[in-house]
Formats: C-alpha cells, structure tokens, sequence
C-alpha cells in the first residue's frame, strides 16, 4: 500500500510539474489573455483558465485575417487642430503734432464749422466737409458739400475723389429730437461703413457730441446731456479699437459736474471762437500713430 501511495504522489507531481511546463510555454500564443502575474497565481491557471474556456495546448491558433482595404489603407494622419488667432490687441492713443492732419477729413455740423473757423492749426492742414445742422441722415442722403465751380455732390462722392488716412466726425445734436436710438446707431453704422468701402485704409474717429450747459440742458426738455449721453452709448458697439475709434471729446470741456463749461460756451451750445483750443489739443493727444 506504501508503494502504491508512493507512486501516486509521484504521478500527481509529474503531473503538476508537466501542467504547469506546458501551461508556461503556451502563454505567448495562446493563454496570453489569461495569464496575470506567476507572483499571484500558479504557473498551471492560464491552462487551467484557458481549458474552462475551450482553449487547449493543440487547439490551433488562428489569426483573425486584416481586411484587405483595410491593410492596403495608408494610416491616415492625425486630425489637425486649428489653432484660434489671437484678438488683436487694442490701438492706443498717443501724442502727435500738427503735421498728422494733413490727411485728414472732418466732417460734422456747426460745431465742427467752427472748429475749421477757429483753429488755424487744423484748418491750414485738414479738408472740412463741414455744415450747420447737418445731421447723420443728412449725411446718409443729400447732396451737401460745396465743389468749386461745379453742383453740391454727397459725402460720398467727395471721399471718393481723395485719399485720406483719418476720417473725424461730429454730428448728434442736431438728431436729438428726431428717430429713435436705434435709427441714430443704424445710421452712424450706414455713415461708417460706406466710408470704410471708400477709404478701406482709413482711421474713423467719432467724436462725441458735445454737452451743452448746465442752464441749457436744465431748461431744455429735448436738448439735454441726459440724452445726449444716451446718444453716445448708442454708438460703442461701433467702436473696434482697430479701424474706429471714440474721442468723448467733454472730457476736456465739460465741468464737474459733466456739462459743457459754461466759460466757454456764449448760447450754451456752441464754444466761443477762443476757446476751440481745448478741442483742438485733445485730438492731438488722443491719435493713433500705425
């Protein structure tokens, strides 16, 4: 009976040692997948796994054949990322002398006429399309700016017929009462756009339009800086820091309490001829030099 146990306990350990040889050699091609670590398991799981699924050491191996187009098929290059450009940084001011407006148009109504009247510095070297109570729609439509020796023809056509590096416009009061805020910015944005198609090159600045007093805009209903302010919000959406540009030109004229400074005003409206001076050095210090 010794014998016989003896010989039984030699058979189960050929066999474990023949199970776990066979198992071992057969991981590479065919219990791969079943194999995890000889450090947490026997060497013989993988065969053991492997046969509880069907897979033994003759079955053969068969390779899943690639399709053909798909073999033929170059790999195809990663996706490309588009990178998004980069906003284009905000112009800033800065100060410049005279010799800037020699290439420069103002157009606006009578307080850009008499900006042209009284500021000889500007007057010698810039072109003025300039007129009293000419407002944006005015712009938009009539026929307005004098020619020599010839019929009024429209902004447009003015522009056209000469180049200009700045553009400057006043117009505002004259539209108080008349549209809604709406119209008034749909048509500033007419006025800009048509001018751009004509002077692609060019730098638009819109001035704001001017406070009136305190007196003036306390006893008027319509002609107040209440809507004037309203007046030149409406108008910021417009404005990219790139091509076109806002000048609140009452910072360097309006008192403290943000009205036109009565000293220089005679009707509350329009500045006294000897006092343009403060308009004038403001666009000085508040140019974009490309």
């Amino acid at each position: 009976m010794k014998i016989k146990s003896y010989l039984l306990i030699i058979l189960i350990v050929v066999s474990v040692a023949g199970i776990s040889v066979c198992s071992y050699l057969n991981i590479p091609s065919r219990y791969q997948e079943y194999f995890v670590s000889v450090k947490s398991e026997p060497v013989m799981a993988p065969l053991l796994k492997g046969a509880t699924a069907g897979v033994y050491p003759w079955t053969e191996v068969v390779e899943e054949p690639v399709p053909e187009e798909q073999a033929q098929k170059p790999a195809e290059p990663p996706a490309r990322v588009e990178e998004e450009p980069e906003p284009a940084k905000p112009k800033t001011f800065t100060l410049v002398d005279d010799s800037y407006f020699d290439d420069a148009v103002f157009i606006g109504d009578s307080r850009m006429v008499g900006l042209s009247q009284y500021c000889p510095a500007l007057d010698e070297r810039a072109t003025f399309f300039a007129k009293k109570s000419l407002t944006i729609y005015n712009i938009q439509k009539d026929a307005w700016v004098e020619v020599e020796n010839g019929p009024k023809e429209t902004v447009f056509d003015a522009l056209s017929k000469i180049s200009f590096s700045k553009v400057y416009i006043m117009v505002g009061i004259n539209e108080i009462g008349t549209g809604t805020n709406e119209r008034y910015h749909d048509a500033y944005a007419d006025v800009i756009n048509r001018i751009l198609e004509i002077q692609p090159n060019a730098l638009i600045y819109i001035n704001s339009t001017m406070h009136v007093t305190k007196e003036k805009s306390d006893g008027d209903p319509i002609y107040n800086n209440g809507n004037i302010n309203v007046r030149n919000a409406a108008l910021f959406d417009l404005i990219d820091w790139q091509h076109v540009f806002f000048l609140n030109i009452n910072d360097m004229l309006d008192d403290e309490e943000g009205n036109l400074n009565a000293s220089l005003s005679g009707d509350g409206v329009h500045l006294k001829g000897s006092c343009y001076e403060p308009w004038h050095q403001y666009l000085l210090y508040n140019a974009i030099v490309e």
